[in-house]
């Protein structure tokens, strides 16, 4: 199967499951939340410092660094590639996160911190990030697949062990940044180099 029909059929799949999370939004959100305070109720102070390292990975900074690094040493297919997949990665995050706006656990729980961050939780537009960054480095270096896929599941871990997204926050921002990824690869490059 080519890469169109795999996103054709991802895109269905995954169209279907919003519209049963929609219809089942009240049940689903309680076991969110429930879930959500499962996770956050294992942090420690070890977790909390890896997870705060981590987290950056899936920031727009690194992905920005990425893009410019690739660029010059020469991989400019690959830089052009993580560049499409950022500007449909941040469209997107920018349509989902005002249609739905969700606050944050630690706003909604008053979980005794505040941070600066004026955007709504859904989704997480970190894992969406290293989701969709780390499909295309995929594709590239196929022989680091599994080390890229084992570090964008700890940044989206870290999302909810910060107290920053809810566990459908990042399983939608990841699912979001996999389709992302996938479209990126399908954009030629040809006329940017």
């Amino acid at each position: 199967m080519d890469l169109s029909r795999k996103i054709f059929a991802i895109v269905l799949v995954y169209g279907i499951f919003l519209a049963l999370l929609v219809i089942f939004l009240n049940k689903v959100i309680a076991f969110d939340e429930s879930l959500f305070f499962a996770i956050f109720s294992l942090s420690n102070p070890y977790l909390e410092v890896f997870f705060n390292i981590i987290t950056y990975i899936g920031s727009s900074i690194f992905w920005i660094l990425l893009i410019v690094l690739f660029w010059f040493k020469n991989k400019k297919k690959l830089s052009i590639h993580l560049l499409f997949a950022f500007i449909l990665d941040a469209i997107s995050l920018i349509i989902f996160k005002w249609v739905f706006l969700r606050p944050r656990p630690f706003k909604t729980f008053q979980l005794g911190f505040d941070i600066f961050d004026i955007s709504p939780s859904f989704p997480s537009g970190h894992s969406q990030q290293v989701f969709s960054g780390m499909f295309i480095l995929s594709h590239y270096y196929k022989k680091y697949e599994a080390l890229f896929y084992v570090l964008a599941i700890l940044v989206s871990l870290s999302r909810i062990f910060l107290g920053l997204h809810y566990p459908l926050d990042v399983l939608i921002g990841s699912i979001n940044g996999i389709i992302v990824g996938m479209i990126a690869l399908k954009i030629p490059t040809k006329k940017f180099l």
